[in-house]
């Protein structure tokens, strides 16, 4: 089955296939970010102390009550998979006792002019999944949103985001960063949906166990970060479709002007707008593919008393997470296929300082926004992880309860196996350190 073994040394190169898209993951780049992230959710919490969230939010709950769940949820049992496979190392991956992969669908390969999709591409899809099924591997399937045709970005209203500097925000297509505006964009929002349609009748039913819900940058579910083209604390409500949603008061505002009041809110209509367009997606891929909806949660997430830090300073305090709309608290409960769906971190090796809600890691954090929910958990690492890593991983993966846990990336693996990578897992390594994990359900 495999076309390059992992322990053939000599064998290095990375393979590229037709039609196959990778998880566009900048693995250095998230790390950086994580960092970055951590440190700054520490430096505001050490510099002034931060109120607990009422009682009767998700949030409320005490951080020690959350536990471990029996329960697959909603697949038939827990699930280890591989992010980024090139489809030459399955039998190894099946061998190794691996047991999904994840295979990404580029939208702009299927759909090259408005309604008109290329069925000699996603032949090419369903053969990448028959080859993963038959090799022993479930299958999980990435839409591809942010890979939109170039057609997109020619509809009506903003089609991309805008920040306060006038920045258009755009990357390079195959990165996964030239996403189009969904959030606000309802023109943009229609030809998403009109794929994701397109796309299920393509699936056969039973051939993919769960749909990863992303949509923003990278494929997961947020606005573009704070830095860009040499601009920091960009909020991303300056295109026409968002500027025509907002509150008349707060159209055309600026961080740090105005009154506390304006920044509340600007700041609420901002989290408001990304957490329709994550219940909007939610409810379609339910309905179009009736299959377990993985919600991609990046990041360290809006944090107990940080919005009241941050419109106090008119929006001009460094902290990432409210630039790209993290508001979990709010879009988690709301989701409309929330018994079908899996709040999942792709920060699962993040740092704990505290065992608070301010400071501990995201993984817990989500935990405890999820009591009291349908939703189950589950997560990824940032890429690139050591052993050490790994083992942290699955510590967590076992005590939440965790029904699925995705490794970044089958790259690497390879490497490790090699002998090219000693600080990571091998494949053989992965699976043994998901043992307990897997046993505990």
């Amino acid at each position: 089955m495999d076309g390059d073994r992992p322990d053939e040394p000599e064998r290095v190169g990375v393979s590229v296939q037709i039609g196959l898209r990778p998880r566009s993951v900048n693995r250095s780049v998230k790390r950086v970010a994580k960092t970055f992230l951590a440190a700054i959710a520490l430096m505001v919490t050490v510099t002034a102390a931060l109120p607990a969230w009422p009682t009767g939010s998700p949030a409320g709950a005490a951080v020690g009550a959350r536990s471990a769940s029996a329960s697959s949820g909603p697949f038939a049992s827990r699930v280890l998979g591989v992010l980024g496979v090139t489809g030459r190392y399955l039998g190894t991956e099946h061998a190794s006792g691996i047991g999904a992969v994840t295979i990404t669908v580029g939208w702009a390969d299927a759909e090259l002019t408005p309604g008109t999709f290329r069925a000699s591409y996603f032949q090419q899809i369903r053969d990448r999944i028959a080859a993963a099924r038959a090799a022993g591997l479930q299958v999980i399937l990435e839409p591809g949103l942010q890979f939109p045709p170039a057609w997109v970005f020619a509809l009506s209203g903003g089609t991309r985001f805008v920040d306060q500097y006038g920045d258009a925000f755009s990357g390079d297509p195959p990165s996964g960063n030239n996403v189009a505006n969904a959030v606000t964009n309802l023109a943009v929002r229609s030809a998403e949906g009109q794929y994701l349609a397109w796309l299920a009748t393509q699936i056969d039913p039973g051939s993919v166990i769960a749909v990863r819900e992303g949509g923003g940058p990278l494929g997961e579910l947020h606005y573009p970060g704070p830095g860009y083209a040499g601009h920091t604390n960009c909020y991303w409500a300056y295109d026409s479709s968002t500027q025509s949603q907002l509150p008349t008061s707060v159209q055309a505002w600026q961080p740090g002007t105005g009154s506390v009041a304006d920044a509340t809110t600007f700041l609420d209509a901002y989290n408001t707008g990304l957490r329709d367009y994550g219940t909007w997606l939610n409810g379609q891929l339910w309905a179009d593919f009736s299959v377990p909806v993985l919600v991609m949660l990046p990041g360290w997430g809006e944090r107990p008393g940080g919005a009241a830090k941050e419109t106090a300073s008119l929006l001009t305090l460094s902290m990432p997470e409210f630039n790209e709309g993290l508001d979990w608290v709010d879009l988690l409960p709301a989701l409309p296929a929330g018994s079908h769906s899996v709040a999942y971190t792709t920060y699962l090796d993040g740092v704990t300082y505290l065992p608070t809600l301010q400071l501990e890691d995201p993984a817990d954090f989500i935990a405890t926004l999820v009591v009291g929910t349908q939703l189950t958990l589950g997560g990824e690492n940032t890429g690139n992880g050591t052993m050490a890593d790994m083992r942290l991983s699955f510590k967590r993966a076992a005590a939440l309860g965790y029904v699925i846990v995705d490794w970044m990336s089958e790259a690497q693996l390879v490497a490790s196996t090699r002998g090219l990578d000693p600080a990571g897992p091998t494949f053989h390594l992965l699976s043994g350190g998901a043992a307990a994990w897997l046993a505990s359900a």
